[in-house]
């Protein structure tokens, strides 16, 4: 396994139990498909062609690796930390009255936003008063999504998914950076970060690679001719996870109630719920969140 390099920091406020380690990626065809429960439905998890998942084999981080990852509130940016944290009491109670973890499909989930309306503007002062608390920048909501139980990774493009759609249409992306409009590779960092919330009854997890795009290019550069490869910031994805599938990927538990702040522009990501057998609900706003 490829040792963990200084970069990306991650904020666990005392909850080291919460993070895992493995050894590594491989292209989705090498690892035994995952099976998902959607609709009464039983189905094999399926992917993009160039999806890269992470190896199942999970492990408690050492002494070390500990060392190289935690975040010692030095040079402490919005592009280059992650932190968890919990929702306040207050809005945690507000949520649990709008009863969201009994809904078993994203559009029951939206339904409760609507039918509560009295509720959900109490919900929306709290949170932003919050989030102006530990915002750099004006920020908005991103999404509310609802994701499958027992899910290796639970992003995909739902924009080309026609209405009604079924499982055998659905095509995950695998370990991922997201990607803004103009974003190139060395300017992933100004683009700032999300915070998500889980409104799920289960935990859920963050997976991430402690590395940084500049980082990424670099390490790339090293291996291959990045101007006659063409590598950008569409591609670097692919290129790395070939080049380096044995750098470790890091796991980190997300309980309900519980927060999550990422630079998802900046770091290979993705979310997970495997295991989990009911509806992922996932709140999630754009800004540059710093605590």
């Amino acid at each position: 396994m490829k040792k963990l390099k200084p970069g990306i920091k991650i904020y666990l406020n005392g909850h080291e139990e919460t993070v895992q380690i493995n050894s590594g990626t491989l292209h989705h065809s090498e690892q035994t498909p995952n099976e998902i429960i959607f609709k009464n439905e039983k189905f094999v998890q399926r992917y993009e062609p160039e999806a890269y998942l992470p190896k199942r084999d999970w492990r408690t981080p050492t002494v070390e690796e500990y060392k190289i990852f935690t975040g010692d509130h030095k040079n402490k940016k919005d592009y280059n930390s992650v932190f968890t944290g919990k929702i306040s009491d207050d809005i945690k109670e507000l949520f649990i009255k709008l009863d969201l973890q009994t809904a078993e499909t994203e559009a029951e989930v939206y339904d409760r936003f609507r039918k509560n309306e009295m509720l959900v503007n109490q919900i929306n002062g709290k949170l932003n008063t919050f989030l102006e608390s530990i915002s750099l920048a004006p920020f908005k909501l991103m999404s509310l999504a609802a994701n499958f139980a027992n899910s290796e990774i639970v992003s995909l493009d739902k924009r080309n998914l026609p209405s009604g759609y079924t499982a055998n249409e659905v095509r995950f992306i695998g370990v991922h950076k997201d990607s803004s409009k103009d974003m190139t590779l060395h300017t992933a960092h100004k683009f700032g970060n999300r915070i998500a919330f889980n409104l799920g009854k289960e935990s859920r997890y963050l997976l991430i690679i402690n590395l940084s795009m500049l980082q990424v290019y670099n390490m790339i550069k090293k291996k291959i001719d990045i101007k006659e490869n063409e590598v950008n910031n569409k591609n670097i994805t692919s290129y790395f996870f070939k080049l380096f599938p044995d750098y470790p990927v890091l796991r980190i538990e997300h309980k309900p109630y519980h927060y999550y702040i990422a630079p998802t522009d900046n770091c290979f990501h993705d979310g997970s719920t495997m295991g989990n057998r009911s509806l992922d609900i996932l709140m999630t706003y754009l800004g540059k969140f710093l605590i």
